[in-house]
């Protein structure tokens, strides 16, 4: 019997794929009733898909204290990123509240640590010693080496490729179908762009692009 009652922070983007997820997961496990959406776009009431929206994500708070799980999603705009990071850790969300989905196709390493409200999508992999933090997302096919370690609100990007031993700082962004090579570490908030190869380090809050990466401007 499913006991745990879920809600997607989100919509249209990283809120439907996230709400795919869960589904997807679900099929398996029957572990979640999936209520609906928490989004600020379209009214309560209406749908995204099959899903109802329930709410706004001021309400968020409403909803955790009836012992609702969140998914958390509305950070996953590289441009809004550390914005909307600081609105959601001002909410002070207990860990236990949120909620984390890993696809049936999706390969988690035995060996790898994984946080909260993160996302692993089909053909996603980890290798041994990975650790991710809290509230990333892997998109389809997104590999992460062996020894790597992805911090908290990162986003790794479909096709996207980690090479062992980098260290992904707080926030960052790799672009879609980008390679990273071993060693290596990205900046806070940072934005690799796609189709990159990255050879060098990155500061932090910095956009690098092309292939070798190189940089382009700071993010302010």
């Amino acid at each position: 019997m499913k006991t745990k009652r879920l809600l997607i922070v989100g919509g249209y983007g990283s809120g439907e794929i996230a709400m795919s997820t869960f589904e997807e997961m679900n099929s398996i496990t029957n572990e979640w009733e999936i209520v609906g959406y928490l989004n600020d776009v379209d009214t309560p009431g209406s749908f995204i898909g099959k899903h109802k929206i329930v709410g706004s994500s001021d309400e968020i708070l409403k909803w955790v204290d009836k012992e609702y799980f969140v998914h958390y999603a509305l950070h996953f705009n590289a441009k809004k990123k550390e914005e909307r990071v600081q609105n959601l850790l001002k909410l002070k969300i207990p860990p236990e509240s949120f909620a984390t989905a890993i696809h049936p196709k999706a390969y988690l390493n035995p060996e790898t640590k994984i946080g909260y409200n993160n996302l692993l999508l089909p053909f996603s992999a980890t290798s041994a010693g990975t650790e991710l933090g809290n509230h990333i997302h892997v998109y389809t096919s997104g590999f992460l080496g062996h020894d790597c370690y992805i911090q908290d609100f990162s986003t790794i990007a479909a096709h996207s490729i980690v090479g062992g031993r980098v260290k992904i700082g707080k926030g960052a962004h790799i672009g879609l179908n980008s390679t990273i090579r071993e060693d290596l570490k990205v900046g806070n908030y940072s934005i690799l762009g796609m189709g990159s190869v990255l050879l060098s380090d990155m500061d932090d809050k910095s956009v690098y692009a092309g292939n070798p990466a190189k940089f382009l401007k700071k993010i302010y």
